[in-house]
């Protein structure tokens, strides 16, 4: 159930693209914590996008320069072993190389930051949820 935020210059994820590349992070997220891909748990899976505008990113301390991507990965603490994060960001830069259309050698503008948050520290709906409530959901669990 991770949260997901892609921040990224106005303009470097097309909106067709964009679609395709939170369908097939949301696959990989949900693959590294081991979380069954059923309806009701990628539904539990938010990716927002946010677009910065010309002169509102810096790299090397001067507005413009490479369209560096920064993906911040909130998932809950034991969800994800050194391995499993590994994974998703091999996974993660994997997917964004193809959707903007980058070869295996290109060096892929991202950077991935995970957080893992204890699950006291993660409400949904008023309440607290557990990383077993999502690996075992009731069989008639609608999506959100």
């Amino acid at each position: 159930m991770p949260l997901i935020y892609i921040n990224a210059p106005v303009g470097t994820f097309e909106p067709a693209k964009r679609d395709e590349l939170a369908d097939t992070l949301t696959t990989i997220a949900l693959d590294a914590e081991s979380l069954p891909n059923t309806p009701f748990v990628r539904s539990t899976t938010w990716i927002y996008f946010r677009d910065y505008d010309d002169g509102t990113v810096y790299h090397g301390g001067k507005p413009g320069g490479r369209k560096v991507i920064s993906i911040e990965v909130n998932a809950f603490q034991g969800g994800l072993d050194a391995m499993s994060k590994k994974k998703l960001i091999s996974g993660f830069t994997g997917a964004i190389a193809k959707t903007l259309g980058l070869k295996q050698a290109d060096l892929v503008p991202v950077y991935i930051v995970l957080r893992d948050v204890p699950t006291i520290d993660w409400g949904v709906f008023g309440e607290t949820i557990t990383l077993d409530d999502l690996r075992n959901p009731a069989a008639d669990a609608a999506p959100i």
